[in-house]
């Protein structure tokens, strides 16, 4: 499972960085770092898990095969806006 947009911010902010100052370090707009927490876009991806030290298909293994080759074309679910479901509490 793709790590959560909010665990790859997080992240990040432990780095000392901001979406906003990725962006600029990388020269990648920060809407397109922005939107690759949910959607693919190659640059972005590789600049986040550069940055983070972490393979992008550890990251997104939804976006990626296990020895690290981006899937072409990517995977219709990549692009579906539905929340994932949250699985909270003990089951009933």
């Amino acid at each position: 499972m793709d790590w959560h947009p909010e665990d790859i911010k997080a992240a990040i902010r432990k780095r000392g960085e901001t979406l906003t100052s990725l962006g600029r370090r990388c020269q990648i707009d920060q809407r397109l770092i922005s939107l690759a927490l949910i959607y693919p876009h190659k640059a972005a991806e590789a600049a986040i898990s550069g940055f983070l030290c972490v393979p992008a298909h550890t990251i997104w293994p939804s976006r990626y095969h296990a020895d690290g080759k981006r899937k072409r074309p990517q995977p219709a679910q990549n692009y579906d806006r539905k929340p994932r479901a949250i699985v909270t509490g003990a089951a009933a």
